[in-house]
């Protein structure tokens, strides 16, 4: 394709990823630091966009430069973060997740789909002790952070800026619309975490392991309550529900992974792919985005509507969940690894 035809291509494309308070001119005069006569030259075709402009504007908006290219194959293009082997990256990872949950929110007619074949991560940061369990477990088991392996579990050797970080993803994640898809072993893997590290003598204390368990049971209380009224709690006074909206389904026999899935805008479609651990890819492909949007809807068609059920259906399936974490607790009282 001519520069020029693909220049005003992609600048056709780029509009449907701008938020409604902002324009083209707006966009190229921030993200490239230009005027805004040098703007709109580019946006005519009279001055070609260099490809360091492109890629820069590409990345901050989410734009697939390949599918404006056009590719006969397979193949699709994927952006990934650097792969997380120390505190830092981990750290640059948090942020980098809380940036494109603001981005999601702050586009219009958005939605977050989430394929849960664990809790969706963004509700454990809700609570402080859980929060810092959870991030501990992948760091010590998962990336053997020198900092974290080989040391037992306690809630301050999690740094406090990267706990921080992760209740402001929380917040932000409380005014998103999100339809999620659990299933049998949604709540295991905490589960069985919190077992696995108590058994292997990695809290300090019964009290600690606990606590953790208590901590998750007010995280359930959160997502029931968006279940049966349909909106997201407020992320500070959960006495209040945000204007996010909230679908919850039950799959009973799906062997699912964990997929994100965002769309905004203008029928603008994001794909989140984990891999080895939170390491995770995402593209902006159309035809992958388009067959995943298939796939998750035909999931959604064949699963229960939580928040539709009868009230004692609906309580069944939640009470099952405290059950579990019940037996969990008993059997944390009735065992002492310290001994």
């Amino acid at each position: 394709m001519e520069q020029r035809k693909f220049q005003l291509l992609f600048f056709e494309t780029l509009k449907q990823h701008i938020s409604e308070n902002h324009t083209l001119v707006d966009v190229l005069t921030d993200v490239l630091q230009i005027s805004q006569d040098s703007a709109y030259r580019r946006m005519r075709g009279d001055t070609a966009l260099s490809f360091d402009e492109t890629v820069k504007l590409a990345n901050a908006y989410r734009v697939s430069l390949a599918s404006i290219a056009g590719h006969s194959d397979n193949s699709a293009v994927f952006h990934r973060q650097p792969f997380i082997t120390n505190l830092d990256q981990y750290r640059d990872y948090m942020k980098s997740s809380l940036e494109n949950l603001k981005f999601v929110q702050a586009q219009r007619n958005h939605m977050i789909y989430y394929q849960a074949k664990d809790i969706p991560v963004f509700y454990l940061y809700a609570l402080p002790k859980l929060c810092a369990f959870k991030i501990y477990v992948w760091l010590k088991s998962v990336y053997g952070i020198d900092k974290i392996d080989g040391k037992n579990y306690n809630l301050s050797m999690i740094p406090e800026d990267i706990i921080d970080i992760a209740h402001q993803q929380y917040e932000v994640f409380s005014r998103i619309n999100t339809t999620e898809i659990w299933g049998e072993t949604t709540i295991r893997s905490i589960i069985n975490q919190i077992e696995y590290y108590y058994e292997a003598g990695f809290f300090s204390s019964k009290e600690e392991a606990l606590e953790i368990c208590d901590e998750f049971k007010e995280m359930m209380k959160i997502i029931y309550k968006q279940a049966l009224n349909g909106k997201k709690l407020h992320a500070v006074n959960r006495e209040v529900f945000s204007s996010a909206s909230y679908s919850m389904y039950f799959h009973e026999i799906l062997l699912m992974d964990n997929h994100i899935m965002t769309k905004y805008g203008e029928n603008n479609i994001m794909y989140f792919m984990p891999y080895a651990g939170i390491n995770y890819l995402s593209t902006t492909d159309p035809e992958l985005t388009s067959d995943v949007n298939g796939y998750l809807e035909g999931q959604i068609s064949k699963a229960a509507s939580i928040d539709n059920l009868s009230e004692k259906e609906r309580n069944r399936f939640f009470i099952r969940i405290k059950n579990q974490i019940d037996i969990l607790r008993d059997k944390i009282i009735s065992t002492d690894p310290f001994l």
